[in-house]
């Protein structure tokens, strides 16, 4: 849909006022959605923002414990009614639900093949319709090809068709770029224009804002299981577009915040009592360090020869468990830091550790 472009008619998917509950958990609180016909709606959040909660609903796959869902104005369909679900709208998951051992033909009219007069599959029909079907939606796979043959790009053709097949014309993309590559990306953007202008609705969800910016009219924010926002992409800065998507100030907009922090936020001197081992923060491992109740060094850690003096009657050793290393006074626990919570290892001396602690080089 061009900019110029406005939308006519009811929207074609609308999501009022719904609430999901899982026992104590509150998925969706008053959530609210509206598409309108030909246009791209991207709706983004966070990990548990309710956005996969909203696919469920609208997909019909479970039903709000209150609101309600229209389709071009009109009730949604029963939940035991598949077939009218898959008339108003479908989904093209992350993970292809396509079946590998099949071909793209029995893909594509899975459980509505033609039978002759003996009710056997007529497979010269079968492949015939496949191809009318993507001969009219521009998708270019052999439809005798093995399913699992295809790449990632051409299954997700495959199943918008699939889709399409049904007669649904809003189709949800959950994550779609995700394991494309560049090119891809640009083909598989180039084709949901195409089928814009066929008169399909997409609703776009992707932690990506660059694709957003790109392929999405509208935008929907959600944060904390509610609706926070809806607004023209172009109308909608990216800053503020974080700052909906996590309720706080982006690094642009507060001074300092954008410039880089330092890996370890402690400042320790330079005796040589004791020894630091310092791992990046951004990845987790299983030596990870625990978050509650502080940690200690790991066991068994490679031999180091402490410098003898006569504050620290230190002496070689290697200590077999945690208790051990604590009462020969080779390591301490240390309390929980923003380090602490990344792939972090100290190896410290007791003393030398309170030593640091007093250091008026140690930041606040």
């Amino acid at each position: 849909m061009s900019g110029n472009e406005k939308p006519s008619g009811p929207p074609v998917a609308e999501a009022v006022t719904v609430t999901k509950r899982y026992g104590s958990t509150v998925a969706l609180d008053q959530a609210q959605i509206r598409v309108l016909p030909g246009e791209t709606h991207a709706l983004v959040g966070r990990n548990g923002a309710g956005k996969s909660t909203l696919v469920s609903i609208l997909t019909g796959l479970q039903a709000p414990d209150a609101g309600h869902v229209l389709f071009a104005g009109a009730a949604a369909p029963r939940l035991s009614d598949r077939n009218a679900w898959r008339r108003q709208v479908a989904c093209v998951y992350q993970r292809s639900t396509i079946i590998p051992q099949l071909t793209v033909a029995e893909n594509l009219l899975l459980n509505r093949y033609d039978r002759g007069r003996l009710g056997l599959i007529s497979w010269r029909s079968l492949r015939q319709r496949a191809r009318d079907l993507l001969d009219v939606w521009s998708v270019g796979v052999d439809v005798d090809a093995k399913a699992k043959d295809l790449s990632v790009e051409q299954r997700q053709f495959v199943e918008i068709a699939r889709a399409l097949s049904f007669g649904a014309r809003f189709i949800i993309l959950d994550e779609p770029t995700a394991q494309l590559d560049a090119g891809a990306i640009t083909r598989l953007f180039d084709h949901i224009r195409d089928l814009q202008t066929q008169g399909v609705t997409f609703l776009f969800i992707s932690h990506h804002l660059q694709e957003i910016y790109e392929i999405c009219d509208m935008v929907t924010v959600f944060r904390d299981a509610r609706h926070i926002v809806t607004a023209p992409v172009a109308d909608l800065p990216r800053g503020e577009l974080v700052a909906a998507m996590t309720g706080e100030a982006t690094a642009l907009d507060v001074p300092g915040r954008g410039r880089p922090r330092p890996a370890i936020p402690m400042s320790f001197s330079t005796s040589p009592a004791y020894a630091w081992t310092a791992c990046s923060t951004t990845s987790r491992s299983r030596s990870a360090p625990g978050r509650s109740s502080g940690w200690r060094a790991p066991v068994g850690a490679a031999r180091r020869r402490w410098p003898r003096r006569s504050s620290d009657s230190a002496r070689p050793t290697r200590a077999r468990s945690p208790s051990t290393a604590s009462r020969r006074g080779r390591v301490t626990s240390a309390p929980p830091s923003p380090a602490a919570s990344g792939s972090c290892r100290r190896t410290v001396t007791t003393k030398a550790w309170w030593r640091t602690c007093r250091s008026p080089t140690t930041p606040p």
